[in-house]
């Protein structure tokens, strides 16, 4: 009889143990991304006053980075292209720290609207969590920081190894790649795949609202 408490009260407190370390995970993953957003607030701010005074500004004090870059996601729907989630705001640079606040542009490949390969990375279970729901002739829309629009289209989408790093070799063409973990829900931290989506710049002005 003792043995069969001993043994209810063990499975008890693993349940306990269990059901404490899922709130945990859940509290720290909603306050992650709490941060994430938040962040893209006090970055919006700051590219809203470089496209004043064509200087960058630090979304905060100790910041080591600067937004770059506007970008928002259009997909086609029955009634035009419509918005896929938010407005986001590209840091510079693609160091850990800066994306756990935002996008961030890899200063190794072409500046946004150059020749060559612009290259996005981001987060999958933050700012490009999206990116799963993106097809075919979706349309990535981007604003410098001197106000220029440019408009790229979505041409192919695919899933490469870490390792893989032709998606990051510079093209002569002007190229458009995002990146990020895969597969989206799986939210380890040592991911070995990354979901890659290429777009290629477009004159259509694509409507929505």
């Amino acid at each position: 009889m003792m043995q069969r408490t001993i043994s209810t009260t063990k499975h008890w407190i693993v349940i306990v143990l269990m059901s404490v370390l899922g709130c945990g995970l859940l509290i720290q993953g909603g306050y992650m991304q709490a941060k994430a957003h938040f962040a893209q607030f006090l970055i919006e701010r700051a590219f809203e006053q470089t496209l004043v005074d064509n200087q960058p500004h630090k979304p905060w004090s100790w910041a080591d980075t600067h937004p770059v870059a506007k970008m928002r996601v259009l997909q086609q729907q029955t009634d035009g292209f419509q918005p896929l989630g938010s407005d986001l705001y590209v840091l510079a640079g693609a160091s850990g720290r800066n994306l756990a606040f935002g996008p961030g542009l890899m200063l190794g490949g072409a500046g946004l609207g150059e020749q060559g390969n612009t290259i996005i990375a981001g987060h999958r279970d933050s700012h490009f969590m999206r990116l799963q729901y993106v097809k075919l002739g979706d349309i990535i829309e981007l604003y410098s920081t001197e106000g220029e629009r440019v408009l790229y289209q979505i041409t192919a989408t695919e899933v490469v190894h870490e390792t893989d790093m032709k998606v990051l070799a510079p093209t002569a063409e002007k190229h458009l790649t995002l990146i990020t973990c895969y597969p989206f829900d799986q939210l380890s931290g040592n991911a070995e795949y990354r979901y890659i989506v290429e777009a290629k710049p477009i004159d259509a002005q694509p409507l929505y609202s």
